[in-house]
């Protein structure tokens, strides 16, 4: 057999997971001396600020976990919304529902997500860089970007995770750089397709634009929420890419753009983590992209990095204007600096 002092995390993780779980009202003096380093808790935090620690921290393990494990482990601790309040043996009967298995099988299931969740707290740390006035971050995005429709049609699905108590506002920024001389008017518009809507709309400048999201309800530390949204950049000239910037944590993103298959780029190349310039000068990475029959090219990226451009850019050739310029769009972020 494994000793138990094989598995430290496992071990405190399990005295956590009794009563009512992270939301127990003696929380604080249990935590273990293990997950009060990896959560680096210190002895002088007061009990609210090392359960709001502990929360985000467990919080974005759980989201590195296989689905059924990070169900699993979220029900146990008491941070899934649907179980968080019971006590054990009922969230454990409420996992086995969720699992359509028998509450043995679902004790299996938290053994397990513990294991993996005692690898990922033992390893060296990540570097987020996290603002601590961020307020949440993006567990993963999804953009379709849509060039074959006139004005251009950029769709995003996002999962975020909220890093403070009663978040119930997004600011979403999105930039489409205007053209040199064009008139300062509004020229981006966002609709809500689902998880929230827009209650205000600010028109900083000619290229950007910021978005105010309401909530359904505010959301708790370390809970999860998911919404779309629909970006129209109302240019007739767009320069030719399409990238992300994050100005907070993304942990995944994902893109498809379908081209005008008419109109097709002559070249497409992978904009993998690059300073905005070398966007803006149009500099071909060489990592060439392949436009399927369809006219799409879909990419993935992960563990981005803030400030830096992720996304694709493209080459009409001899078709370009004089600035490079025929489409483009960015999104999140403001990708002028800020």
């Amino acid at each position: 057999m494994t000793p138990e002092n094989s598995f430290p995390f496992v071990r405190e993780l399990n005295e956590l997971r009794r009563g009512r779980g992270l939301d127990a009202a003696d929380l604080h003096p249990r935590i273990g001396p293990c997950l009060r380093a990896a959560c680096e808790i210190d002895d002088t935090d007061q009990p609210s600020a090392a359960r709001e620690k502990l929360v985000l921290r467990l919080t974005e393990l759980c989201g590195r976990l296989p689905a059924d494990l990070r169900l699993a482990a979220l029900a146990a601790l008491g941070l899934h919304e649907e179980a968080a309040g019971e006590f054990l043996d009922r969230r454990i009967s409420w996992l086995a529902g969720a699992l359509d298995r028998d509450p043995r099988t679902a004790r299996r299931r938290i053994d397990l997500a513990f294991r993996r969740l005692d690898e990922l707290l033992g390893a060296p740390p990540r570097d987020h860089g996290l603002h601590p006035l961020a307020g949440w971050y993006v567990e993963s995005m999804k953009a379709m970007l849509r060039l074959d429709r006139d004005p251009p049609d950029l769709q995003e699905e996002r999962r975020i995770v909220a890093e403070v108590d009663e978040l119930d506002e997004l600011v979403l920024p999105f930039s489409a750089p205007a053209e040199a001389g064009s008139d300062p008017v509004p020229d981006i518009t966002a609709d809500a397709l689902f998880g929230g809507e827009i209650v205000e709309a600010r028109q900083v400048s000619a290229s950007h634009a910021q978005f105010v999201l309401r909530l359904p309800s505010p959301l708790r530390l370390g809970q999860r929420h998911e919404y779309g949204i629909r970006f129209t950049p109302r240019r007739t000239a767009l320069r030719p890419y399409y990238a992300l910037t994050p100005l907070r944590r993304c942990e995944e993103f994902s893109v498809r753009v379908r081209f005008d298959r008419a109109d097709p780029p002559c070249r497409v190349w992978r904009l993998n983590g690059v300073p905005g310039r070398v966007i803006d000068d149009g500099v071909d990475s060489g990592d060439v992209l392949t436009v399927n029959r369809v006219g799409e090219v879909g990419l993935e990226f992960h563990e981005l990095h803030q400030g830096l451009s992720y996304g694709l850019q493209w080459s009409f050739g001899a078709r370009d204007g004089p600035d490079g310029g025929t489409r483009n769009t960015r999104a999140d972020g403001g990708l002028a600096p800020s």
